[in-house]
């Protein structure tokens, strides 16, 4: 998709596709791995075992929707694919799943949200539509509470960087100024970043067991290199005042 386009309507009927990539490919494997036990670190420090309203903004097939309803006390989805929503619908058992525009419609009421999630959303989205969600997102956090989102096609990653050594096209990026330019037009602050992906390995390159590369990954991943040269970088956000 170019920026000229309207994110809202690319993966209106990929479900069943999207969810498949995610069970095939063994990069995107890894990362989830990561995410999981970065995810994990992030709510016990966070909650220590309390409980938490949770939103997963563009919650697609639900991987993190499913994850989060074994841990909140309320778990949230959002989408606008009723294709993806159907995977995810299958998937999850307890969390309430909303199909809808969140920029758009009033799907939440005054809901509040102690932890809002939103993974590999923002660097795909057009420009506008990123300010949109965020303020709409900011809207929906509680007081106290967390914003973790990720920029998976980060601009200085290492596996992009090469991409773009041999005069190929690396597809959607996104800069750090752009993501804290986002981040600060919402009236939020970083609070940490985590790197996911400083090993610039494609799905046909990973020949070592995922779980093996997951705990060397989860090791580097708050090394000021992973934080800077990773594929994905994992922000954790909180109310600027």
């Amino acid at each position: 998709m170019l920026h000229g386009e309207d994110y809202r309507s690319s993966h209106l009927g990929k479900g069943e596709d999207y969810d498949a990539i995610f069970r095939d490919r063994r990069d995107l494997a890894l990362h989830w791995a990561v995410e999981r036990q970065l995810l994990d670190e992030i709510v016990a420090r966070r909650f220590g075992g309390g409980p938490f309203r949770a939103l997963d903004f563009a919650c697609g097939t639900g991987r993190i929707l499913s994850y989060l309803e074994g841990r909140a006390r309320e778990a949230t989805g959002v989408d606008v694919s009723p294709t993806m929503l159907a995977v995810a619908r299958r998937r999850v058992r307890t969390a309430r799943v909303i199909e809808g525009d969140l920029t758009r419609e009033d799907l939440l009421g005054d809901a509040r949200f102690d932890l809002i999630t939103c993974f590999r959303f923002f660097p795909n989205a057009q420009p506008e539509l990123r300010a949109e969600v965020m303020d709409r997102l900011v809207a929906h956090l509680a007081p106290q509470g967390l914003l973790v989102f990720n920029n998976h096609q980060n601009h200085r990653g290492l596996r992009r960087r090469l991409v773009r050594a041999v005069g190929k096209d690396p597809g959607h990026e996104m800069r750090t100024d752009e993501v804290d330019a986002l981040v600060h037009g919402a009236g939020l602050r970083v609070l940490r970043r985590h790197g996911i992906g400083l090993l610039p390995l494609t799905h046909r390159m990973i020949v070592l067991p995922v779980p093996l590369l997951a705990r060397v990954e989860h090791r580097l991943a708050d090394s000021p290199v992973s934080r800077r040269w990773a594929t994905s970088i994992l922000y954790e956000c909180v109310h600027a005042d």
